[in-house]
């Protein structure tokens, strides 16, 4: 199989060697991973992360989380939506700007902390068991540096693109 996988990746021709083809069924597969892991608790992988950002700092505002997890409003706003109705978190008033709304954690969501981070954190060792102790290493840091430079990439302009 791996001689199978590295003519694949040098062959530039089959679209399968994209690297973005590649990360997508990377994340696919991790994401269905973890989500069958977190189903018997009703929880999504997004909407497990949005109580991890509430775990290290609680009552974050909606613009807060979104920023974190690099999420638009819009989904967000689902995604708090079905917490609450789950009992894992509540939308409060701001105690500085009645305005402003503030996502609180539960005590149901606190009580969960721990059990759950247990379980990503045996999904994330069980994702990465097919490496060895450096090449899991490798993969953490080469992902890091390539979410890093994400910030330093100039989006494509179709517009100039087509004025050249």
């Amino acid at each position: 199989m791996e001689d199978k996988n590295r003519t694949l990746l040098e062959n530039l021709d089959d679209p399968r060697s994209c690297v973005c083809f590649l990360l997508s069924r990377a994340a696919q597969t991790a994401q269905k991973h973890l989500r069958n892991m977190l189903e018997p608790y009703g929880l999504t992988p997004a909407q497990y992360l949005i109580m991890e950002c509430l775990w290290i700092c609680d009552r974050l505002s909606p613009k807060e989380i979104a920023e974190l997890l690099r999420l638009d409003s819009a989904t967000l706003t689902g995604l708090i939506d079905r917490l609450e109705r789950l009992g894992f978190v509540t939308r409060e008033r701001d105690l500085k700007d009645r305005r402003a709304i503030r996502v609180c954690l539960t005590g149901r969501s606190s009580d969960m902390k721990e059990e759950l981070r247990a379980v990503r954190i045996r999904a994330n060792e069980e994702i990465l068991s097919i490496f060895g102790e450096k090449e899991r290493e490798r993969l953490k840091s080469d992902l890091a540096a390539l979410i890093s430079a994400d910030e330093q990439m100039a989006p494509i302009s179709w517009n100039k693109k087509q004025e050249k």
